[in-house]
Parts: C-alpha cells; sequence; structure tokens
C-alpha cells in the first residue's frame, strides 16, 4: 500500500468542517484504506473491520450513517457494480499519485456519477428549514432553481490553488459562477498544470494570479504555456521530480 497524502488544508476546508469528529476520522482511515484509485468495497461490515478492526464496540449503524454523511457532504461516490456496492474518493487524482496500473474495484460510470449528484441534492432538501413567523416561505432563496445543477464544492478548489488569499471575496466570485463537478475538475487539472509553468514556479510564485483574479477571469480557458527545456538535461529531470 503506497503513502498517502493529506493536506494542511484540511484544517480550513469547509466540507471536512461540517462533519463530525467521527465523520472526519472514518474519511482519513478511507483515505489510507483505499486502492490507488480512490476505490473501496462499501459494504459497512467491510468499512467497519478494514477502518476500526481495533473497535469492537462500534456499531455498524454508525459506519453506514458516517458513510452517508461523507456522500452527503461531497467527498465520496457511492455506486454500485453487479448489485454490490462500492465508493470512490472524489478528486483523488488531485492529491494523490496513482502508481498501479489498474483498479482493484470496478470504476462508477456516468449514470451512477449522475445518481450521486441527485442524491446529494435530495439529502439537502430534506434538511429541515426552522422558519420564524414573519416569513412562511418554505424556500429561503426563491430564485434558486431546484433542478439546476449541483454546485461543485469550494474547498477542493482552495486546496488546489497555491495562492491562498482573499479566500472570502474567492468564495463570492465561486458562488456567482456555480461551476459544476465536471468544471472543477477541469479548472483542478488547469491549476496542476499551470503549477508546473515557468510563470508560476519563478521567483517564489510571484506571479501567482490572486483566486478572485483567476476566477473572474476564467483563467482555466487560458491556453498553458509550453515549459522551455533547459540546456541540461539533467536539471530538466530533476525539474520534473520536483513538480510532481
Amino acid at each position: 500500500m503506497p503513502n498517502r497524502i493529506i493536506k494542511e488544508s484540511i484544517c480550513t476546508s469547509d466540507t471536512v468542517d461540517e462533519l463530525s469528529w467521527f465523520e472526519e476520522c472514518f474519511f482519513y482511515r478511507l483515505i489510507v484504506n483505499c486502492d490507488d484509485y480512490g476505490r473501496m468495497d462499501a459494504r459497512p461490515q467491510i468499512l467497519k473491520s478494514r477502518l476500526f478492526p481495533l473497535k469492537e464496540r462500534l456499531a455498524i449503524k454508525d459506519v453506514k450513517d458516517a458513510l452517508e454523511k461523507l456522500a452527503a457532504a461531497g467527498c465520496v461516490v457511492l455506486y454500485e457494480c453487479d448489485g454490490r456496492p462500492y465508493l470512490q474518493l472524489r478528486t483523488w487524482e488531485v492529491h494523490q499519485t496513482v502508481r498501479a496500473k489498474k483498479s482493484r474495484y470496478p470504476e462508477p460510470q456516468e449514470s451512477d456519477l449522475q445518481a450521486d449528484a441527485s442524491k446529494c441534492m435530495q439529502m439537502q432538501a430534506n434538511v429541515p428549514v426552522i422558519q420564524s413567523e414573519s416569513n412562511p416561505n418554505t424556500n429561503p432563496n426563491p430564485n434558486t432553481n431546484p433542478n439546476t445543477t449541483p454546485q461543485a464544492d469550494f474547498g477542493a478548489f482552495w486546496a488546489a490553488y497555491p495562492k491562498k488569499v482573499d479566500k472570502a471575496k474567492a468564495r463570492k466570485v465561486w458562488d456567482k459562477l456555480r461551476p459544476d463537478e465536471e468544471l472543477l475538475q477541469r479548472m483542478l487539472g488547469a491549476i496542476v498544470a499551470w503549477k508546473r509553468s515557468d510563470q508560476w514556479s519563478k521567483d517564489g510564485g510571484q506571479f501567482i494570479p490572486n483566486p478572485t483574479t483567476w476566477l473572474n477571469g476564467r483563467r482555466w480557458e487560458d491556453e498553458l504555456p509550453t515549459k522551455r527545456a533547459s540546456s541540461n538535461p539533467f536539471l530538466d529531470l530533476l525539474a520534473e521530480e520536483g513538480g510532481a
């Protein structure tokens, strides 16, 4: 089992902050137990034996409830193959290095991802709303269309972006853009590529734009610069290994 990376940005992640202590522990143990593609058998009995082998008093219901909370928070995708449940951690390839040539478990299909997104929306819609007597409207935001595509997690973008400034302003732009999961993946891929570019890596990263500027300018659509090779192939190799 390869080593897994847990970045310090989890300490300021809004998504992680919504989890209970047990759910957060559950999430970290998933990270170190799933396969090299971020996938795992999602049967509660299997998860209990793999993640908490020494917790004999831990109830299967607690495991099942924690797994459902992680799915509702957007940390994992739940899906089935041949009648058996599986899970996959979201944005796995952004934070971890995939070394295995093949996953130990079947991959989720596009229909599984769409169903998971719909399920997350339904779970959020089922949360009871406390109304004041002066506002009987059950929808706190009448302009919200319940049929729109779910907005992707801002925390995933913030964790990946190398320049952490003006988080509140960046979140406002994010909420205005309302990127879906597909667009989030495009953004994360662009961020990874730009982090390896000369423009972002030189002079201690002083030319990295603020996240608000990057989002407002839709900079993920910019043409990525071609990395110039140095006159020393050995230095090129070191640079690639250092940026991986």
